[in-house]
């Protein structure tokens, strides 16, 4: 099996990558939720004089890095798609 994906050109393969861009723009209105709150609990610490949490700021590297790989695809950066839609484990 080829580990190259068909061409993009392709008005098939046009119409699966629409799919796909329609499926992340919403997942990506949903995760920024999710930035938002790791932000505000962040912010919230400082404010009240405690340390930054560890698990909060991993969270948010995680988060990040996925939108990240999500703006990567949707921009045709890569054809490689992001969870939930990839079926190779990510560390």
């Amino acid at each position: 099996m080829s580990s190259i994906e068909p061409s993009v050109t392709d008005p098939g393969n046009f119409f699966v990558r629409l799919f796909y861009i329609l499926v992340y723009v919403i997942i990506l209105g949903i995760v920024r939720f999710v930035l938002w709150g790791v932000l505000l609990v962040q912010v919230l610490l400082h404010l009240v004089g405690a340390q930054p949490n560890a698990g909060a700021r991993r969270a948010g590297e995680v988060v990040a890095e996925y939108i990240y790989r999500i703006w990567l695809y949707l921009s045709y950066s890569t054809n490689e798609k992001p969870f939930p839609f990839n079926s190779r484990s990510e560390s």
